[in-house]
């Protein structure tokens, strides 16, 4: 028949040889589950249709592709029709012809399979193990693999001899499908991951081009694994093959498999031989995707390199799934879902370190999770570490753990028979570039748990830009995360592998670790400017031969400057730490100086006592007087809160003795505004006023007015105490309005958190909770965590028990929490002592007791005159109620002589109310009533409600008397 230009064969289809065999294929298919032999004659028919390469003669990439298809179409039905011999008994005729395919095929492992099965059951066993030894050598030769899991069960029974009816199904006649092609490594089970394979199961969504599921994460997280279990959970949606290829990114002695490569492969894995793969890529790629077309598999390409590398053995067009593992993060792959993989959740890694080792090995539960802590809890670690213990018999886990602990490097303990965690962390190091690799190594020193683009750019030694650029690739090879925006971690493991890199050059550590103590010196300056901007300084000047100054962060605003501080503080005291202990005694010192009021926010006291130490000697040693004097008040600050009164008194008569030599009015109004403050802690309220009102005189002659503020509002808290409750007004009002002025928010919460307690003692409830509400949205701004707790403190002592217990125990939990995790013991007492109180008006007598006795303890630890005190007079008045009346009266004597020494007047009179509560309760009403009188003549000057309830003690206790 002739068309225009072309002329058509226009025949029936059934005298078509390529019609003739789709049917008989077809149609054995569909016998296979009625009638075996039926399915088995009709593959006999097809096969005779075959007589020498289909469209011979005829070039170009179509006839490739097509005769390629009909090779492969061909293959699977030989091989079902030797399944189909074998299920009934046929066992020499399948021999001959597997045998000729599997030359054809050396790694096909279906055939070889069926081969081994024919060869056992003609009673050939040597043969058939040696089908297996000759196939398993191949596939690791030529592809990297080990046999799959079918293959490896046929050689075992074999091994076993077993019978031949554990090898084939029962029923000859009621043919199963053709096995569906599955070459995937025999694995092991899989512990935890749900979270994971459920992700990997979703369904891809409408109108995807081709389901496509990346799997990213480090070195030995288990991606492959993961993959493998997948996979498998997959098959059911996914009948049509698990295929596989190790594209071998980091493989210890081979190249990354080439595209074409790895095309070669999947192809051979589906049936075809050897001289039907075309040559080129393109051609492999058109084939590839032709065969996979009407098919659903999942195909498992393992350990890609790069987008480059997987692009060409996507099957577009078909329904197929695949599931892709890499260490780098592959961008550029359209339509590719990602999933990063981290390490496992502590309950799973200790279940799969007891697995591994045996429950009988692994009973002690705390050990085994520090040794699976110590591992980072990375899969690969773990394994190597049990694998270890299980060669070891006479080792036990805590065994184990001492040696992983106390070991230089983690990297030589965590190693099974001489493979070690660092050789999968060597493979994915060598994959970088030259810069990266020198990044990687560099930023293996940095001080603290994480890091910013700055301090990588400072210990890189490059521009900030080239640092974030070089971080990001690592970031990609999976060698660093980024746990939140512009933050970057190491793994523990990748961590000490890249120090130890680093460290293999003494030279480049020193000068990067160098370079870092100026970033932090530079930065933390900025920081502290921003933050802290009125407080008394040293001028820094960078050093003659210092190197050009780093780029630091731009910080907008005090808030980003003390959240940078916060960010960044672990790794600013060690950079203070390794200057000092370095040969550079100068920088440490100016760290010291311009981290002083960070650390002292943060309750970071034992370092800042270190740190001030070191840096009083030093400017002592090089004569500074300004400079020594300045770090000697800091150590006073640092030694009063942490309650080390001795000390702090000691350091701060030094700082005012050097600041006065060196007639500097500054320091020397400081010292004594400090020293002042440690007689308020000390309950010295007469000498805190005297030094407070020597420090003001100074401040306004300098018209220091922000320090004059300062001071004005420590005047109020010194008349506050000692019963001036109108100066204290005068005072506290005034040093608002000074804060107000000059615009210092945090002096502003300040003066209204005194402000507001001199309202609770004059006994304005109301005015004072409002009062604090005001100072606690001030310091929440600020972000001070101290200043957050001592304001929830003084509010929840505004509310009502028991109708607000609720919220008094919040706030009190808070700030208790806040002062324990600052280590401020002296706030934490204040605040048990407040606990104590409020449950004491709930009449939980109890748990006052508890909490008296706790703060009764701290006190004493840390000689808090004041506080012991109060815990005393909370601990008698709580025994009081309980009945224990001789320990009480004890307690509340010894609290009433102890406010007495002090010169508290407000303090006497409570502990006078106590003690007269415990008169009267053992009838002894005279005593009781001179005491209550002798607190009310106090009270009336002090708090006007206090003393009307006094009134009416007193009224009470002559009624009784009559």
């Amino acid at each position: 028949m002739q068309q225009a230009r072309t002329y058509t064969l226009d025949v029936t289809p059934d005298v078509i040889d390529y019609h003739r065999f789709h049917c008989l294929t077809t149609h054995a298919h569909s016998m296979r589950d009625r009638s075996g032999a039926e399915a088995l004659a009709a593959l006999r028919e097809a096969d005779a249709l075959w007589r020498g390469e289909p469209l011979a003669g005829l070039a170009g990439s179509w006839a490739a592709e097509i005769r390629a298809g009909l090779e492969a179409r061909r293959l699977t039905a030989r091989v079902e029709q030797a399944d189909l011999e074998l299920r009934t008994g046929d066992f020499s005729g399948p021999a001959h012809d597997l045998s000729l395919l599997l030359r054809q095929q050396p790694t096909n492992e279906t055939i070889a399979g069926h081969l081994m099965v024919a060869y056992y059951g003609c009673g050939r066993q040597a043969d058939a193990l040696h089908v297996y030894e000759h196939v398993r050598r191949r596939l690791r030769e030529e592809l990297g693999v080990d046999p799959g899991k079918d293959f490896s069960r046929i050689h075992r029974l074999i091994l076993q001899q077993a019978p031949m009816s554990e090898l084939l199904p029962a029923q000859p006649d009621a043919v199963a499908s053709v096995p569906a092609v599955n070459n995937l490594p025999a694995h092991v089970d899989i512990v935890g991951r749900e979270h994971e394979l459920a992700a990997l199961q979703e369904p891809p969504g409408e109108g995807t081009i081709i389901a496509l599921q990346s799997i990213s994460g480090m070195a030995g997280v288990g991606k492959s694994l993961l993959a493998f279990h997948a996979a498998r959970k997959l098959q059911s949606a996914y009948p049509d093959g698990q295929l596989y290829v190790d594209l071998r990114a980091h493989s210890p002695r081979r190249r990354p498999l080439t595209p074409s490569s790895a095309l070669a492969s999947l192809l051979r894995t589906l049936g075809l031989p050897s001289e039907g793969i075309p040559h080129s890529i393109e051609e492999r790629t058109a084939l590839w995707r032709s065969l996979l077309r009407d098919r659903r598999a999942v195909v498992v390409l393992d350990d890609a390199a790069t987008a480059e590398q997987i692009r060409p053995l996507l099957p577009l067009g078909s329904s197929s799934l695949v599931l892709l593992t890499s260490r780098q993060r592959l961008t550029g792959v359209p339509g590719i879902r990602s999933l990063f993989v981290d390490v496992l959740p502590e309950p799973d890694a200790m279940a799969l370190f007891t697995r591994l080792v045996g429950p009988e090995r692994a009973r002690d539960a705390d050990q085994v999770s520090a040794v699976v802590e110590l591992c980072g809890r990375l899969p690969l670690a773990i394994e190597l570490a049990a694998g270890r213990l299980r060669s070891r018999p006479a080792w036990t886990v805590r065994h184990l753990h001492r040696k992983l602990a106390q070991s230089r490097s983690r990297l030589r303990e965590i190693r099974d028979r001489g493979s070690g965690i660092d050789r999968a962390f060597e493979l994915s190091y060598r994959t970088l570039t030259r810069k990266q690799q020198t990044a990687f190594r560099r930023l293996g020193l940095h001080f603290g748990p994480d890091f910013g683009p700055h301090a990588a750019a400072a210990l890189i030694g490059t521009s900030v830009d080239d640092a974030e650029h070089l971080v990001e690739g690592l970031l990609d090879s999976s060698l660093l995360t980024e746990p939140e925006a512009e933050r970057y971690r190491f793994h523990d493991l990748l961590g000490e592998y890249a120090l130890t890199l680093a460290r293999q050059d003494p030279g480049e550590e020193a000068d990067a670790l160098e370079r870092l103590v100026d970033f932090y010196l530079a930065a933390a300056l900025e920081a502290d400017l921003s933050a802290h901007p009125r407080r008394a300084r040293v001028d820094i000047v960078p050093e003659r031969s210092a190197p050009p100054p780093p780029e630091i962060p731009f910080l907008r605003d005090e808030l980003e400057a003390r959240t940078w501080l916060l960010t960044e503080g672990s790794a600013l005291v060690a950079a203070e730490d390794y200057a000092r202990t370095h040969g550079s005694p100068h920088k440490a010192a100016h760290l010291a100086h311009v981290l002083a009021m960070f650390l002292d926010a943060e309750g970071l006291w034992d370092e800042a006592e270190l740190m001030h130490r070191h840096a009083a000697q030093h400017w002592h040693e090089h004569s500074a007087s300004r400079a020594e004097s300045l770090a000697r008040i800091d150590l006073s600050i640092t030694h009063a809160h942490a309650g080390r009164y001795t000390e702090a008194a000691a350091a701060g008569q030094r700082a005012l003795t050097v600041a006065r030599g060196a007639g500097d009015p500054e320091c020397t109004a400081e010292a004594l505004h400090q020293l002042g403050i440690l007689h308020w802690h000390r309950g010295e309220y007469r000498r805190m006023l005297e030094l407070q009102q020597e420090a003001l005189e100074i401040r306004i002659r300098s018209n220091d007015q922000w320090n004059q503020a300062r001071s004005t509002n420590t005047i109020g808290i010194a008349h506050l105490h000692l019963g001036n409750s109108g100066a204290s007004f005068r005072y506290f009002q005034e040093a608002l309005l000074q804060f107000r002025e000059i615009g210092d928010s945090r002096g502003e919460a300040q003066a209204l958190n005194n402000l507001a307690d001199a309202h609770l003692h004059a006994g304005d409830i109301e005015s004072a909770r409002q009062l604090f509400s005001r100072s606690l949205e001030i310091a929440t701004e600020s972000s001070s965590r101290w200043e957050q707790a001592m304001t929830q403190l003084n509010l929840g002592s505004t509310l009502a028990v028991p109708e607000e217990m609720d919220v008094i125990l919040d706030l009190y939990g808070e700030a208790l929490a806040s002062f324990q995790r600052l280590g401020d013991r002296r706030n934490e007492t204040i605040t048990r002592i407040a606990l104590g109180d409020a449950f004491r008006k709930a009449g939980r007598h109890e748990e006052s007791l508890e909490q008296h006795r706790l703060s009764l303890t701290l006190a004493r630890s840390i000689g808090a005159g004041l506080e012991e005190a109060q815990a005393l007079r909370g601990l008698g008045t709580a025994e009081r109620h309980l009945g224990e009346h001789t320990t009480a009266r004890r307690h509340l004597e010894e609290s009433l002589t102890l406010t007495a020494s002090m010169q508290s007047p407000e303090e006497e009179a409570r502990s006078q109310d106590s003690l007269a509560e415990l008169e009267l309760s053992d009838g002894r009403i005279d005593q009781a009533t001179v005491l209550w009188k002798s607190a009310f003549g106090i009270f009336i000057h002090l708090d006007t409600s206090e003393a009307a309830r006094i009134k009416q003690r007193i009224r009470y206790a002559q009624d009784l008397r009559g």
